[in-house]
C-alpha cells in the first residue's frame, strides 16, 4: 500500500549476489541449544567473564521460536535480563536480514558500538550496519557549494549569522576526515541552523544518478552498507517512515525486533499521519522567491501573509481550547495556502536553468514544495480512523494528522510481511491489542536483580493532592529534606516543565549540592556532568524518563512528581477513550503505568545499584488502581516513613 503522504526517496536496490551477504533463504529453523552456545561464548568472553542469566537464557529461546515458526511474540524483559544479546543472537543464526529498531539513540548507539559488534565478532559472516534518515547525513553537494561561496548564506538569500557561519565551517573541516558523515559524530553541538545549510531533506535530495557528489554520497554508501547487512540497526522513527512509503526506505528483510517497544504505538501513530504548520509556508516562500524571480515575488510575500494569518487563526482556535478539527478562517487560510504552493510548484516546474547549482537550488526548493503541497491536500481529506487536532509547541500551533487505532494499517501492511518481536523493560498487557496483534500473549521475564533488599519505594503519608494549593510548596519541602539526606546523586522527574522550573528554583538555594536542570545545557553534556559528579542532582521531565542509565555512585534516589497520567484534553487520548468500552484501564491507565515504570526504571540498572523511589503522589498508595500499577513496578520494599527512607539513604552515603 502506498502512502498518503510518502517522504520520496529512492527505493532500496539489492546487491548482487557476489557483493552482498549470502542470507540462506532456505532457512525454517533456529536451533535454541547452538544458540545458547554462542551466548555462552559471547558472554564469556565479555570482561569479568560474564554470568549467565536464566531470564536472558529464556529470551534467546523465545526470540529464536518467534523466528523459527514465524510467530511475532512480545516480550517483557525487566532490567537486568540482557535483551539486547538475547534478540541480536539469534538474529545472528537466523541465516536472514534482520532489523533491529530502537526509540532512543542511546539503545541505539549501544547496539551499533558495542553489542552488535561482539555477536557479529564471535558469528562469521554476520555484518552489522546502522542506517539513519537522510538528513543526519551531511551533503558533500551542499559542502562543496557553500565551500566554494565567498559569503555563506541560506537558501532564502539571508546571510548566516556569524556563530553559525563558525559552526558550519568547523563542520567542513570535519568533512575531509569522516568516514560516515554522520552527525553524531560531531564533537561539538551543532546549531540545527549549521546543520541545515549543509544537509538535505529526502525531498530536497538530487538522487544518486542526478548528484555530483551521488557515488560519494554519505547517505547512499549508507544504504549500500544497510543492503549487504544481516543485522541493520535503524531508528524507530525511520521504520515507521519505511513503512508510510510502501516500504521503500529499508532493504528487503522477513524479520525485525523493535525494541523499546513501548513506544512504537505513539511514534506510528504519527509517522503514519503528518503535520503542518506556519513556518513552512514561511520557509517555501523564502526559498522559493529568489529561484523563481520577480515574477513570483508577489506570490511568494503574499504566501507570506497567509502564514501569518494561518498562525494567528490556529493559535486563536487553540485559546478557545478547540483542539480537534479546524474553523472556518481556519480552512479559508489553508484552501488560500493550497493555491499559491500549487502556483510555485508549476512555476518551478516550468523553470528552465542554467548550471548544475541553480538545477539544485531547484530541486531542494521543488521537493519540499511537493511534499508540502501533498500536506495540505491531505490536511483537506482526513480519512475515518484519523484525527486532525492542533497541538502547541514553543511558540506556534501545529496541525496533526493521527492515526487513532494503529492496528488495521499493521495488520493490513505490515504483520503479513514480517515475523516481529517485540520488546521492553515495560510493556502494558494491552499493546499487542492496540497494534493488531490480537492472537499474541506478553511473554513476562523478572528482572534478575534483587530489588527487595537493594531498594525502597516511597510514598509520603498525609501528603496533599497533586491539585491542592499547598502542593507545591510541599513537594519543595519534601525534595529538600529527601536530596539533602541523599547528599545530591537525585534524578527528580517531573511531569510539566513549567513546574520542575519553579520547584528547582525554590530548592537550588536551600540545598548544599548542585542543582542541574534540563534545557540549561545539551542533553548530552548535562547527562555526563550528572554521571560525572558525585553529589549533583539533575531535575528534568520527558525524555528522561527513559532511555538514560547513571551509575549508583551517582544516583541513590529518584523522585515522581505526580503518576504520569495523560492531561484530560489531550486530543488523541479522547480518541482513543471515545473508541474504548473501558476508557480508563485500556487507554489511560496503561500509558500511566508504563511511564511510572520506565520513571521508578532509571534508579536500579546493575547488580550493585542501591536507592529510594519517592512517588510524590498519595494516589499510588491510596487509589483503587494502585495494584494494577504495582504489577508493573520492580518487587521494592514500600514504605510511606520519611524517617526511615532518610536512614536507609544515610547508610548508603556512609
Amino acid at each position: 500500500m502506498q502512502s498518503f503522504d510518502p517522504d520520496d526517496d529512492a527505493a532500496f536496490i539489492e546487491p548482487d549476489g557476489e557483493s552482498g551477504v549470502q542470507l540462506d533463504e532456505d532457512v525454517v529453523a533456529i536451533d535454541a541449544e547452538r544458540t545458547l552456545d554462542l551466548l555462552d561464548l559471547i558472554t564469556g568472553d565479555l570482561p569479568g567473564g560474564g554470568e549467565s542469566r536464566e531470564g536472558q537464557r529464556q529470551m534467546v529461546r523465545s526470540v529464536a521460536t518467534a523466528f523459527s515458526r514465524r510467530q511475532s511474540a512480545v516480550i517483557e524483559a525487566g532490567t537486568g535480563i540482557g535483551k539486547s544479546l538475547a534478540y541480536l543472537v539469534p538474529a545472528a543464526m537466523s541465516g536472514q536480514r534482520v532489523v533491529i529498531a530502537t526509540a532512543t539513540k542511546n539503545l541505539q548507539d549501544q547496539l551499533a558500538g558495542k553489542d552488535a559488534p561482539t555477536v557479529a565478532a564471535h558469528a562469521p559472516g554476520v555484518r552489522v550496519a546502522v542506517l539513519k534518515g537522510k538528513q543526519n547525513y551531511l551533503c558533500l553537494n551542499r559542502a562543496q557549494s557553500v565551500s566554494g561561496a565567498a559569503q555563506l548564506s541560506f537558501d532564502d538569500g539571508s546571510d548566516v549569522p556569524k556563530g553559525v557561519a563558525d559552526q558550519m565551517r568547523r563542520i567542513l573541516r570535519w568533512s575531509s576526515d569522516t568516514v560516515s558523515g554522520d552527525r553524531d559524530e560531531l564533537s561539538f553541538e551543532v546549531d540545527h541552523r549549521a546543520w541545515r545549510g549543509l544537509s538535505v531533506t529526502p525531498q530536497e535530495c538530487l538522487g544518486r544518478s542526478r548528484c555530483p557528489q551521488g557515488q560519494n554520497c554519505f547517505h547512499e554508501l549508507a544504504k549500500d552498507r544497510a543492503a549487504e547487512s544481516s543485522i541493520l540497526i535503524v531508528n524507530t522513527h525511520l521504520y515507521a517512515s519505511h513503512l508510510a512509503s510502501g516500504s521503500m526506505l529499508l532493504p528487503g528483510h522477513e524479520f525485525v525486533v523493535f525494541d523499546e517497544a513501548h513506544e512504537i504505538l505513539d511514534i506510528f501513530a504519527t509517522l503514519l499521519g503528518t503535520s503542518l504548520n506556519a513556518t513552512r509556508l514561511r520557509a517555501l516562500a523564502g526559498t522559493a522567491r529568489p529561484v523563481l524571480g520577480p515574477e513570483f515575488a508577489e506570490r511568494a510575500l503574499e504566501l507570506v501573509t497567509v502564514a501569518d494569518r494561518l498562525a494567528a487563526a490556529l493559535a486563536s482556535q487553540y485559546d478557545r481550547d478547540e483542539l480537534t478539527g479546524l474553523d472556518e478562517e481556519c480552512v479559508r487560510h489553508l484552501a488560500r495556502a493550497n493555491e499559491l504552493v500549487v502556483a510555485i510548484i508549476e512555476g518551478l516546474r516550468a523553470l528552465a536553468t542554467e548550471g548544475p547549482e541553480a538545477e539544485a537550488r531547484k530541486v531542494r526548493t521543488l521537493g519540499p514544495a511537493i511534499h508540502l503541497g501533498n500536506d495540505l491536500d491531505r490536511i483537506s481529506r482526513v480519512r475515518d480512523g484519523e484525527l486532525l487536532y492542533l497541538v502547541k509547541r514553543d511558540r506556534e500551533v501545529d496541525v496533526e494528522i493521527s492515526l487513532v487505532d494503529v492496528g488495521p494499517r499493521l495488520r493490513d501492511d505490515l504483520w503479513g510481511s514480517v515475523t516481529a518481536v517485540l520488546t521492553s523493560a515495560t510493556i502494558p498487557d494491552t499493546l499487542p491489542k492496540s497494534l493488531g496483534l490480537d492472537d499474541v500473549a506478553v511473554q513476562h521475564l523478572d528482572s534478575p536483580f534483587d530489588y527487595a533488599s537493594n531498594s525502597l519505594l516511597y510514598v509520603p503519608q498525609d501528603f496533599p493532592g497533586r491539585n491542592d494549593p499547598g502542593a507545591e510548596a510541599a513537594i519543595i519541602d519534601e525534595l529538600v529534606s529527601l536530596i539533602t539526606a541523599a547528599g545530591g546523586r537525585t534524578l527528580a522527574l517531573f511531569t510539566n516543565r513549567a513546574v520542575m522550573n519553579r520547584v528547582a528554583e525554590a530548592v537550588t538555594p536551600r540545598l548544599s549540592t548542585e542543582v542541574l536542570v534540563q534545557g540549561t545545557l545539551s542533553r548530552q553534556r548535562i547527562i555526563e556532568e550528572f554521571r560525572d559528579s558525585a553529589e549533583a542532582s539533575l531535575f528534568a521531565v520527558t525524555s528522561f524518563w527513559q532511555g538514560i542509565d547513571v551509575p549508583g555512585h551517582s544516583l541513590s534516589l529518584v523522585t515522581i512528581d505526580r503518576l504520569p497520567f495523560a492531561v484530560p484534553n489531550d486530543p488523541l487520548a479522547e480518541a482513543r477513550r471515545a473508541k474504548s468500552d473501558r476508557p480508563f484501564y485500556e487507554v489511560d491507565l496503561p500509558r500511566a503505568t508504563m511511564l511510572l515504570a520506565q520513571g521508578v526504571g532509571r534508579l536500579i540498572r546493575n547488580r550493585t545499584d542501591h536507592g529510594v523511589v519517592a512517588v510524590l503522589d498519595t494516589r499510588l498508595a491510596e487509589s483503587s488502581y494502585r495494584s494494577a500499577m504495582f504489577k508493573k513496578l520492580p518487587p521494592m520494599r514500600r514504605t510511606r516513613d520519611r524517617a526511615q527512607v532518610e536512614a536507609f539513604l544515610a547508610e548508603l552515603r556512609q
